[in-house]
Parts: structure tokens; C-alpha cells; sequence
């Protein structure tokens, strides 16, 4: 992984690239091409990041900073690190060394997606090797303008950007990067001196690691004057993008304005103003000036020209006084906590139970504690497993006290949205709840049958906002859409993704994105890793359900992550465990619910027992409404209370040469079953021309347990509805001749 990757990091590097050339083997069957990701990489912050994530947004997926944002501080690739890169499989553990090659492979893909990154100094080379074919963004802006853009947020002391330079100091002390060292002398620079040393370093960094590559130069000051121009520019590096300019709604009189603003990004510009007085921006000039100079004793030539091209542009500026600095409290919401909050029920709508209220930071808080207190942590060496801790300044809400172990949530955002939470978390957190994450097919269906607008998108209040509408009763569903986009607990089948690693759908708007119909429902999803801002967890129940003790999913969490350390097993397998574990219940197809026996779960015997074109049908079943799956883990655990009718389904895995079916619900032999095992199958209109025959515990091989032998007289397959491929009817079997 470059210079900077330490010894041992070659293994991992080598198994993603056999992933990654697995997975365009398997695409190049079916006639696809995956492509790599942009990398759009900036200069600093504030250079028009999210201008262009805006830009992209309906033509590729996003993923904003994940090195900087979704690894902790302590991570051997974090860019928060001072010493970035020391990493070895042994250092990472298994979680993440599974991240790692899980993020690295799912960013490969028929249509393009694009990784963020501003700021990442010496962990660039990292990112580089894991995508050595990938085009490159690279957005940059004068430091006259960032320097106006973190005077007028104060982002310079809310972001800890003295910090941000004593970490350089720290890294370039000593090794190879102490070459760097004159670029950020420890010599307690004024605020703006070290933001400008510390954009110069990066932008050395950059230009040193970049030739070869294609690259595409997007000067902020071109976007704002020419927007067209810079689109161009990024056109010729990946024209598959097909990429038009972002439009921009001005704000006329009466709009409301974001309490929070500092990210937003749909307010025109049509000129470039630095807000600095005259002695501060001669002062960006004379530190970019002498960094310039000291960079030209630490690299080569064409690298330091390249550097002043990328930190031109200040001559586009004109100068006004700074606005008068406004009181900014360092924590408050974005928009009053209700008077009134109704608390969180179930509302019956369409044969399902819909949860009224998205959930809160401070449900999650106390979800986090349980599971610290059962003994899971949430950081494995610096990979988080169920939710992203963030400092308050950068939308964080969730901290975890380093003295004491416990998790709190910043004062007045109790009752907001998580957000920055994974798959696995949400997941796992509607099985501790006793209820499931919805299918994309029925927040589809939900969301087009309620008509509800989006109460918050579009950077309306700059962050999100309580989880209940104002004015909206407790039997009603709040934020429906907007606020933030949400989990799914299906994605798309392997064969989609090429046998790559597993992934979920995302669904709604987010109060940063658009809430357009197209935008809402637009087909979009993310590794079971991955967290962002604007990503948080609806729950539904298809009626009412035992909660898994923390104890239990604390344990089924600890055993799949030691299951991790296989690393000869597919991504898709690794994964597709941990989903059937947690108890996702829209993951059909039957080879979700039909396993291999001690092989991998999975399509693997289906060509065996059935033609090709049937069991290709049965694969690319993947958003079908499912009843629930059990509460038995996929790694042995069993829950407390008797099994019911969501037993027999998940745990279905042996199909036998004979045509039979066999379904274990593992539980101990004094364990009584539910009148309703047998009875839920018929509901589903699966079990025409079966015959149930009822097997005695002690007549099973291996460990006592409760089995149903299932003779198969005719294979059925659930055949989809092929007119809507995001919403289902009933799903009728389908018989095949033998």
C-alpha cells in the first residue's frame, strides 16, 4: 500500500486486488464492465466539495470521506492519525481488515461512484494503492478564499485545527516524512499561518503522489464564475458520467434561512469576495509565498510548480471587511426541540406495523450501552462496527466517554435522528427493539400511497431536525421522507453485485439531499460498514416481536467477527452470514432461506436441482415481502422463549439429493414449539402439494432438536412480479416441471 503502509500491509493489498478481479471476471460473464471510482480529492476543505457531490449526486453513488470521517482517530490508515499507514492485519484485526477489503471491492462497479476525501496528508498514498486504476478530482482554491471561508465560520477553532498542526508537527518529526518538516515548523504559528502551512503541505502531497494518473484540476474559483467549465474539465477524465452543471435555487424574500449553514450548498454565487481585512490577506500571500519557497527544499521541481497552479487564484478575490462575528453557541439544534413529543408507537398501514418515529440519538445511546455493558465495543482498533463517533463541530452526537465507557448524546439533540450509523448497526438495533428494518419495496409503496412532502431536505435547516414534525399527531408516520435517508434490510442479489461484497438499499431524502419523486426513490446502496450524515434507521414489524437481548446480539456480533478471519470464503458469504444472523427479513431468495448444509449458504446447489433459467429466477429475487426470519443465530446462538413461526424459515439448510427440504430450529429438546410453526408456511401460499412430516426430536443426528421433514414433490420458485422492479404484489409460487 505505498511507502507509507508498513510492513504486512502487502496481504491485504494482494487480496483485494484478487477480489476485485474476481468480481470482473463474474461482471465480464454477463457483458459488464465495472469501472473504478473518482476519487475526488481536495486541496483542503472548503474548496467546493460538496458543490460537486451535489453535482454527481443523481449519476453516481457518494461516499464522503470515509478516511477521515468513518475510521477512528487511532486506525492505522485514519488520516487523523500522526502516523498513518503503520498498518498490518495484525494491527487492524479481522473487522478491519474485512472493512477495508469490503470498502475497497464495493466501490468497483457498473455505474461509476465517487469517494470524497479533503485533508488526508499522509494517509494519501493508502488510498491511492488500494484504487490504482482510478480517475481523479482534484479540487482546489486559493488560500485567500479558504482562509475567508474558515474566518467567517470560525472553522479554524470549531473543526480544532490547532490540533490539526500539531498532528503534522508530530509526523513529520521523524522518517521519511521528516523532509516535510519545513513546511509546518513548531513555532506556534498564528491561526491564519498554520491554516495556510497546513493547506500548502497538502497540496505538495498531492501533486508529489499524482502523476500518472488521469487527473481532473477543478479550481473552486472556476466553478463559481464558469461552472460549465469545470464540469467540462471533469467530462474529459470520466465522460461515462454524462455530468451537468448543479443548479442552484437563489433564495428570494420570506425563504427561511439554515441556523446552521456551513454546509450548504444551494446559495448562488457570481462572484468570488474574501471577507479579510487588508493586513490579514497580505499576510495569506507572504505564509503561501514562504511555504512555496520551503517546499522547493523538500521536492521536486515540477511538483512545487504544479503546487502553485493548483494554489493560484487569489487575484479573482475582492476584498471586504470580515462580517461582524455572530454568537454561534458551540451546541446548539438546528431547529427547538418540540413542546409536545409524542412518544414512539406502531401504526398498522398496509398489512404492516410502521414505527411513527424515526429513531433517536438517544434511543441509540442507550441501545450502545447495553451492548458495551454485554461486552461488545463498538471501535475494533480503530474500525467502528455499528455507529461512527464524530465530534459535535462536525454533526457528531453520539460520544462515548473515554473514562467511563458510556455513551451520552450532545445536550438538545436527544430526541433528533441517529445518524452516521452502519447497516450492522441499524440492523442489530431493530432486532434489540423486536421489530425489522422495511424492505426498499415498501418504503417505495409507503411513501407513494401517504404523499407525505419532505419536511427537511435540501439543507432547509442545515441539519436535521427533531424526530417529530410539528403539528403532526403520534398516529401518523413523522418524516416519512426527509430529515434522513434510511436503511433497508434488503439490497441487491450477489449476481447484481457480481459477487462482491454484500450491500443494502438506502432510501428517502436527507435534510442535504433533494427531495424530488426521482431523487426519493432513485435505486441506491451501501456496504454493511458504511455510515454517513444523512443515513439513519426507520423500523416496521410485521407484528409484534420478542427483543433480542443485548447479551445475545453482543455475542452473535463477537462470533461473526471471528468468523472474519476465513478469509477464503467469498465477501458475499462473509457478509450474507451476518445478515440471516441479525434476522434481516427481506433478504429472499431462496437461497437466502436454503443453505448448503456445512458448505456456504447460498445459490450454490439450486443449479443442481433446478434448470438454469429457474434458479437464475430465484437469484435475482431480492425485495420480495418476507415474514420474519428467526431469531436463531446463523452462528449457533439461541434466543430465549419458545420458537415460533419466524423459526422455520431462516434456518431451512439442507437440500438433499432425494428432493427433500429439511428445516432445524435449533433449540434445546425441552423447548415446546408454537402452534403456529406449521401454520405460517400455508399464509405464504409456499406449501401446495407439501407434506409435513413431524420428526421427534431424538430421531435427528447431532444435537437434540425440533425438525420438520419437507417432501418437495415440485420445486417452487417465487416468481416475481416482472412489470415494477421496485414493488411487488403477493408473491405467487410458481410450479416448474421436473
Amino acid at each position: 500500500m505505498g511507502r507509507n503502509s508498513g510492513h504486512g500491509a502487502g496481504p491485504i493489498l494482494e487480496e483485494i486486488c484478487a477480489r476485485v478481479e474476481a468480481m470482473r471476471t463474474a461482471a465480464g460473464t454477463t457483458g459488464v464492465e465495472l469501472r473504478p471510482p473518482l476519487l475526488m480529492l481536495g486541496t483542503s476543505e472548503r474548496v467546493g466539495s460538496n458543490w460537486l457531490s451535489d453535482t454527481l449526486r443523481p449519476l453516481a453513488g457518494q461516499h464522503n470521506e470515509p478516511f477521515r470521517q468513518q475510521l477512528a482517530p487511532d486506525h492505522g490508515l485514519s488520516a487523523l492519525n500522526p502516523h498513518p499507514g503503520r498498518c498490518t492485519a495484525e494491527a487492524l484485526g479481522t473487522l478491519g481488515c474485512h472493512w477495508l477489503v469490503t470498502f475497497a471491492a464495493s466501490k468497483h462497479s457498473e455505474r461509476r461512484q465517487v469517494v470524497k476525501e479533503t485533508n488526508l496528508f499522509f494517509a494519501l498514498p493508502t488510498l491511492l494503492a488500494l484504487f490504482p486504476q482510478a480517475p481523479v478530482a482534484v479540487l482546489t482554491r486559493s488560500p485567500l478564499g479558504v482562509a475567508s471561508s474558515f474566518t467567517r465560520g470560525d472553522l479554524f477553532r470549531r473543526w480544532a485545527y490547532r490540533d490539526r498542526y500539531q498532528q503534522m508537527v508530530s509526523a513529520t518529526r521523524s522518517g521519511h516524512q521528516a523532509r516535510y518538516g519545513v513546511l509546518v515548523p513548531d513555532d506556534d504559528p498564528p491561526d491564519l499561518v498554520a491554516l495556510v502551512r497546513l493547506q500548502v503541505l497538502n497540496t505538495v502531497l498531492l501533486a508529489t503522489a499524482l502523476p500518472g494518473r488521469d487527473v481532473a484540476v477543478i479550481p473552486y474559483e472556476t466553478a463559481v464564475i464558469c461552472p460549465q467549465t469545470a464540469v467540462d474539465a471533469l467530462a474529459a477524465v470520466v465522460p461515462d458520467l454524462g455530468v451537468q452543471p448543479a443548479r442552484r435555487t437563489l433564495r428570494t424574500t420570506g425563504c427561511s434561512v439554515a441556523a446552521e449553514d456551513t454546509f450548504v450548498t444551494t446559495v448562488p454565487k457570481a462572484d468570488l469576495t474574501a471577507f479579510l481585512s487588508d493586513p490579514g490577506a497580505e499576510l495569506v500571500r507572504a505564509t503561501t509565498a514562504a511555504a512555496l519557497a520551503a517546499a522547493r527544499t523538500a521536492v521536486l521541481a515540477p511538483a512545487v510548480v504544479r503546487t502553485s497552479v493548483w494554489l493560484a487564484g487569489d487575484h479573482l478575490y475582492t476584498l471586504r471587511p470580515p462580517p461582524v462575528p455572530h454568537a454561534r453557541p458551540a451546541r446548539r439544534p438546528a431547529s427547538p426541540e418540540p413542546v409536545t413529543s409524542p412518544g414512539p408507537r406502531y401504526l398498522w398501514r398496509g398489512g404492516l406495523e410502521w414505527r411513527n418515529l424515526l429513531v433517536s440519538n438517544a434511543e441509540f445511546a442507550a441501545f450502545l450501552n447495553e451492548l458495551a455493558g454485554a461486552g461488545l465495543a463498538n471501535s475494533h482498533a480503530g474500525t467502528n462496527l455499528l455507529a461512527c463517533e464524530m465530534p459535535h463541530e462536525r454533526g457528531g452526537r453520539l460520544h462515548r466517554d473515554p473514562a467511563t465507557g458510556c455513551w451520552h448524546v450532545s445536550e438538545g439533540y436527544e430526541h433528533h435522528p441517529v445518524y452516521w450509523v452502519t447497516w450492522i448497526g441499524a440492523a442489530a438495533f431493530a432486532a434489540w427493539s423486536g421489530a425489522r428494518l422495511p424492505t426498499r419495496a415498501e418504503l417505495i409503496e409507503e411513501t407513494l400511497h401517504d404523499g407525505a412532502a419532505a419536511a427537511n431536505a435540501g439543507y432547509q435547516f442545515g441539519d436535521v431536525t427533531p424526530v417529530t414534525e410539528p403539528g403532526r399527531p403520534a398516529d401518523e408516520i413523522h418524516h416519512l421522507v426527509g430529515n434522513v435517508q434510511v436503511w433497508c434490510c434488503d439490497g441487491p442479489s450477489p449476481a447484481e453485485l457480481h459477487d462482491g461484497p454484500a450491500a443494502r438499499w438506502l432510501h428517502g431524502a436527507a435534510w442535504n439531499t433533494p427531495a424530488t419523486r426521482e431523487e426519493i426513490h432513485r435505486a441506491r446502496h451501501r456496504h454493511l460498514a458504511g455510515c454517513s450524515r444523512g443515513v439513519g434507521i426507520r423500523l416496521v414489524r410485521d407484528h409484534a416481536s420478542a427483543k433480542v437481548p443485548a447479551a445475545e446480539l453482543a455475542a452473535l456480533l463477537i462470533g461473526w467477527i471471528t468468523s472474519l478471519g476465513c478469509r477464503t470464503r467469498s465477501l458475499a458469504a462473509l457478509d450474507q452470514v451476518l445478515i440471516e444472523a441479525l434476522g434481516s427479513q427481506a433478504d429472499v431468495g431462496l437461497g437466502s432461506h436454503v443453505g448448503a448444509g456445512a458448505g456456504e449458504s447460498g445459490h450454490g446447489q439450486l443449479p443442481e436441482l433446478l434448470g438454469e433459467a429457474q434458479a437464475g429466477q430465484v437469484g435475482e429475487l431480492h425485495e420480495l415481502h418476507a415474514p420474519d426470519r428467526p431469531r436463531i443465530s446463523a452462528l449457533g446462538d439461541i434466543p430465549d422463549g419458545p420458537a415460533g413461526a419466524l423459526g422455520l424459515e431462516g434456518d431451512m439448510h439442507d437440500v438433499d439429493a432425494a428432493r427433500q427440504v429439511v428445516a432445524d430450529v435449533q433449540q434445546p429438546a425441552d423447548r415446546h414449539l408454537d402452534p403456529g410453526l406449521l401454520a405460517h408456511l400455508p399464509d405464504q401460499r409456499g406449501t401446495e402439494g407439501l407434506t409435513f412430516l413431524d420428526l421427534p426430536a431424538g430421531q435427528r443426528p447431532g444435537p437434540p432438536a425440533a425438525g420438520v421433514l419437507v417432501e418437495q414433490k415440485d420445486v417452487i420458485v417465487l416468481n416475481d412480479d416482472p412489470g415494477d422492479p421496485n414493488m411487488h404484489a403477493l408473491n405467487l409460487p410458481q410450479e416448474t416441471s421436473r
